[in-house]
């Protein structure tokens, strides 16, 4: 074996090693970042279902009675709760980096038109709130 050769595959060697930790860094932190999405959609999911149940409660119990709620820390992003009257569905959209997270859900019970936009662990209420023109009960979101 001459003394070039042994160098040559010295470089080889390092090489191979480097580009093998190059690809262990990339999957990694791959994979960081779907568990932090992942994190972020999980929180605004439960948001919303938490959205339905409190919404069911408080108009149950009736006119005047509300329910204090806290955004989930979402690292900087944003919050968007929709009581969609027309459609009777709670909609909850979360920016966060950049990236939309949207889940819609159905309601159980009538739901006035109204929205808030959120910031990490601000609070909000869920009312239950009575039209007299109307003469309904209602559930809005408000801050």
């Amino acid at each position: 074996m001459k003394k070039g050769q042994l160098s040559l595959d010295l470089l080889f060697a390092v090489l191979l090693i480097m580009v093998t930790i190059t690809n262990i860094t990339y999957l990694a932190t791959s994979e960081i970042t779907h568990a932090e999405s992942f994190d972020t959609f999980t929180k605004v999911k439960l948001l919303s279902s938490t959205l339905v149940d409190h919404s069911a409660k408080v108009y149950a119990i009736g006119e005047g009675y509300k329910i204090r709620e806290v955004a989930p820390d979402l690292n900087g992003g944003t919050i968007r709760i929709i009581f969609d009257g027309t459609t009777n569905r709670i909609i909850v959209n979360a920016t966060v980096n950049g990236r939309s997270f949207w889940i819609t859900k159905n309601s159980t019970v009538p739901l006035y038109t109204s929205s808030v936009d959120l910031n990490s662990n601000e609070e909000f209420w869920i009312v239950a709130y009575y039209n007299t023109t109307e003469g309904m009960l209602y559930v809005k979101v408000e801050k």
